[in-house]
């Protein structure tokens, strides 16, 4: 805080007094004049800027000023400390009625708005209602101005008709089995019913002629489709049975040919048998062995003779080696004579 905002703040305030405006006119020229005078201070009422007394004296009132505040603003503090603590206990206090209040106010607002969800529902099912209600009266006032309608044309109708009931009646004046015009009406209304069931019943009994006769035509055509297809199975039989025929000569010609080549083929072994006993009985023979196999024993028959055979050929590869070296020993005595 400066100087002058310290001399502003305890100097005291004017008042001015609460005169019309034109009586102040004088004093305002006045003012003016004053204020446009050369003013002379003496030297001691002078304040000089530089005097340290000056900024002390400043100062010191300043401090003065500042250690009143700071103890009014300390006493405000602890003044402000009691209200605070007073305020967070009503706080507390309120907090807990606020609580208390959400939670009424919660169940409040549940049933407010169930009763508002039920309130709308009854509020829309009661428009629903409404608009039927305003069809149904449209049809109703629809509906009766169309009877009022066919009335009002029945009735012309009725006018018109008038000279048929007259005819009707001088008809059952006339005539002694009818008593009166309705007995006619219904003779004929009952006339007209046997005449339309007639027809109906004519028309069904052509519809179902007509129904029959589609069916025995597609009954017919359906056997003829599997008249066709079992001709055709038949031909197909047919053509297979010749086919196995012709395959069953060939077969039977087949077998017989296998028969005759079996027999043959028989005999044949039968003359390989035959010979390999010979062969055998001779090798014994010449061996000066005794017959220890039987006729019908050929493996072993076979083995004898291959083991004979390997002999033999044993035996001639042995003579021709030392024939060789007795031709070989010849011509070496025919040389060295």
């Amino acid at each position: 805080m400066d100087n002058n905002q310290f001399l502003a703040s305890n100097s005291p305030r004017l008042e001015f007094p609460n005169l019309p405006r034109w009586d102040c006119v004088s004093d305002y020229i006045q003012s003016k004049a004053f204020s446009a005078m050369d003013k002379i201070y003496p030297e001691f009422d002078v304040v000089r800027m530089d005097d340290p007394k000056n900024s002390l004296a400043m100062l010191e009132v300043r401090l003065q000023f500042t250690e009143k505040m700071l103890a009014q603003r300390r006493k405000n503090l602890a003044d402000m400390r009691k209200d605070l603590d007073q305020q967070w206990k009503e706080l507390d206090e309120k907090e807990t009625d606020l609580r208390n209040s959400f939670k009424t106010f919660d169940a409040f607002v549940k049933e407010n708005n169930n009763k508002r969800e039920r309130a709308q529902k009854k509020i829309n099912e009661d428009k629903l209602m409404l608009q039927q209600t305003r069809q149904e009266i449209e049809k109703c006032n629809k509906d009766y101005l169309e009877i009022k309608s066919a009335k009002h044309e029945m009735d012309q109708k009725i006018k018109e008709y008038r000279l048929y009931e007259n005819y009707l009646n001088r008809c059952v004046d006339a005539s002694k089995e009818f008593e009166s015009s309705q007995e006619l009406i219904n003779r004929y209304l009952s006339l007209l019913g046997t005449k339309n069931y007639l027809a109906v019943l004519q028309e069904n009994n052509l519809r179902a002629l007509e129904s029959a006769k589609s069916d025995m035509m597609k009954l017919i055509e359906e056997k003829n489709f599997i008249l066709m297809g079992l001709n055709n199975q038949i031909a197909a039989l047919q053509a297979r049975f010749e086919n196995a025929k012709i395959k069953s000569l060939e077969c039977e010609q087949l077998v017989l040919q296998i028969k005759n080549n079996a027999v043959i083929k028989l005999n044949e072994i039968e003359e390989v048998k035959g010979s390999i006993w010979n062969v055998y009985c001779h090798m014994v023979t010449s061996k000066k062995h005794t017959i220890k196999l039987k006729k019908h024993e050929i493996e072993e028959q076979m083995l004898y003779v291959k083991r004979t055979l390997t002999e033999i050929a044993k035996v001639n590869q042995i003579l021709r080696k030392r024939t060789k070296a007795g031709a070989k020993k010849e011509k070496k005595g025919d040389k060295s004579e």
